[in-house]
């Protein structure tokens, strides 16, 4: 124990003194030096208090602070305090906070504006003036510490005509001293603005252009600020518009290889609709940087607001050549091919956008209605199968499946759709199976064969309909639905009787149908009533709008029944000139013009349904 108090006080009530004062100190000195005690076993924290109480210990040199380090430090210590106390609202003392980093950092001249500013809203006008001066005589090389001080003063100080002068006198001296220095031409200009003193502003910038500063990125500066000050409307030429331009002509010509200037140029010129500079200022940009989709988006728009939509889908094309996966480009594409009413051609490109985006129900049914109106059919029930597929859970897809499958002639797969929809609608959606649907369902059924099938469901339809209000029902809707039934069962000789008294309804509805004509005439052909026929038949060819094959055989084959052969012929032949494969007609043609007498049919009886008459 002696080694180790040596060099201290024998004194007890010195040491006990000392003791306490050392141990008050106590967790520092354990953490600064706990690596060397851990090795002294059984030794108590007295022990080690006493060993240093009297000794020093020089820091390591890279810790000592050197003036200009000290600076520094109190600095931003007294920034972050300023900063603490402005966030609590404590303006005043943030400033006090401010002025001390101002004192130790007087380069600071952004932070001298900022503190300026917050004593002035606090009501230390003169302070806040002081100390900007003070900052542009510390820092009479910096150019924003001449803007500091103008703007100051135009802002808090422009009521006084001394404080108007010296704003002007300020940044003149800063224009004089930074002629490269954009902000400096920018602050001036728009000090003379405020004061209406436009022309002296407009001379500001002509005298600039005599300054000998290469780099664009000076000149784009004045273009932007006096774009502002003078915006160029398309249409008019003044000798304000024709200063911008020369402002950003000059940063396009020292542009070189900066292709942002370029760029902005170029939207410069897009904006204002000078459309052919703009082309060629982003034809710069892509020539550099092919893979530049951005810029090829804003060609496309500046040929599009030129109205040359040629060169808007190439470039849009591009597009796409580059980037396949641009959905909005597709879009895009999309949206010029639906506005010609090209729609063969947006479908492709509406399909891969919903493929690259995952589009909504809403979005493939919209499309899949647009491909059906189109008549794009294969399409259409491709793209509809890859929408049930995303969507099983949704009526809407086999709904509107039934249509391409229909046009297609693909019956059976279109009645299955058409179950599918009912099995899918059901008390959610039942406004899809209405009288149309039931009717559409089974049209397909009777062209597919199932003729009683199709019976039961052109009643359904006709039983939705009449539980309608007859002022709201579409008659030729409803002519359309009676006059299939019947027409039905007349040409497979099938409930006759029946089949003409829905045909006639179906007249009293829509006498104006050629259609329903030709179905009349069809039923008193097969009631043998010839002539009421022929009449009927007759009147449908003058009714209809296009030539009908079936219209023309119908009349063949009453005129032959009649014994007129030359007319019966002539019907034929036309019946054969319109649908020459049908071998049918081809047959009857071949035996009226061998002059085979027509056999007298019995009329025909009427015969319950699925019986056919002899």
């Amino acid at each position: 124990m002696k080694t180790l108090q040596r060099g201290v006080t024998g004194s007890r009530t010195v040491l006990e003194t000392l003791r306490c004062f050392v141990v008050y100190g106590l967790p520092a000195a354990l953490f600064l030096f706990a690596s060397s005690a851990s090795g002294d076993r059984g030794k108590s924290v007295h022990d080690y208090a006493e060993i240093y109480v009297d000794q020093y210990f020089e820091p390591d040199p890279r810790l000592i602070l050197s003036d200009e380090g000290e600076k520094k430090s109190r600095a931003l210590a007294n920034y972050a305090l300023g900063r603490s106390l402005e966030a609590r609202g404590r303006a005043l003392e943030a400033v006090e906070a401010y002025k001390t980093v101002l004192e130790n950092a007087p380069e600071q001249h952004f932070l001298a504006r900022k503190t300026a500013n917050l004593l002035a809203r606090n009501g230390g006008n003169d302070e806040a003036l002081e100390l900007l001066e003070s900052n542009l005589k510390a820092n009479p090389d910096e150019p924003f510490a001449y803007i500091s001080l103008s703007e100051y003063l135009a802002t808090y100080r422009n009521n006084e005509e001394k404080g108007r002068k010296r704003s002007f006198e300020v940044i003149e001296d800063a224009v004089k001293k930074f002629p490269g220095e954009a902000a400096v031409y920018e602050h001036y200009v728009r000090l003379l603005v405020v004061n209406n003193r436009k022309s002296d502003a407009r001379r500001v910038f002509e005298e600039a252009l005599s300054v000998e500063k290469t780099n664009p990125e000076f000149w784009l500066e004045l273009a932007r600020v006096s774009g502002q000050i003078w915006p160029i409307r398309p249409g008019s030429e003044t000798e304000e518009s024709q200063l911008v331009n020369t402002l950003y002509g000059k940063a396009l010509l020292l542009a070189e290889e900066n292709m942002a200037v370029f760029e902005k140029v170029g939207d410069f010129y897009h904006t204002t609709r000078q459309f052919d500079r703009a082309i060629q200022a982003y034809v710069e940009v892509i020539t550099d940087s092919p893979d530049r989709l951005d810029v090829r988006e804003k060609l496309a728009r500046v040929y599009g607001g030129k109205g040359d939509e040629e060169k808007v889908v190439s470039t849009l094309k591009e597009i796409l050549e580059i980037d396949p996966k641009s959905a909005r480009t597709h879009k895009q594409l999309a949206q010029i091919y639906m506005r010609n009413e090209d729609f063969k051609s947006a479908i492709p490109h509406l399909r891969k956008s919903l493929a690259i985006t995952k589009g909504s129900a809403t979005e493939y049914n919209a499309l899949a209605r647009m491909m059906i109106e189109s008549k794009e059919y294969e399409a259409a029930a491709e793209f509809l199968s890859e929408a049930s597929y995303q969507f099983p859970e949704l009526p809407d897809f086999p709904y509107l499946m039934s249509y391409p499958l229909s046009a297609l002639e693909r019956w059976d797969e279109s009645v299955e759709q058409f179950e599918k929809t009912i099995e899918l609608a059901g008390d959610d959606q039942p406004q899809l199976l209405n009288e149309s649907f039931y009717f559409r369902y089974a049209a397909a059924t009777e062209r597919g064969g199932d003729l009683d099938a199709a019976a039961k469901l052109f009643r359904k339809t006709i039983e939705i309909i009449s539980k309608q209000d007859p002022e709201d029902q579409d008659k030729e809707f409803t002519a359309t639905v009676y006059n299939y039934l019947g027409y039905m069962w007349v040409e497979n000789d099938m409930n006759i009787d029946e089949a003409g008294e829905l045909i006639k309804t179906a007249v009293d509805l829509d006498p104006e149908s050629g259609a329903i004509a030709d179905s009349l005439g069809w039923f008193y052909f097969k009631k043998g009533k010839y002539e009421e026929a022929k009449k009927e038949l007759l009147r449908a060819e003058q009714m209809i709008e296009e030539p009908d094959a079936v219209i023309y055989d119908h009349i063949g084959q009453v005129f032959h029944r009649l014994g007129e052969a030359e007319k019966a012929i002539e019907y034929m032949e036309r019946a054969v000139e319109l649908d020459p494969d049908k071998e049918e007609f081809s047959d009857r043609l071949t035996e009226y013009e061998k002059g085979l007498e027509a056999k007298p049919a019995p009329p025909a009886k009427d015969q319950p349904a699925g019986t056919a008459s002899e």
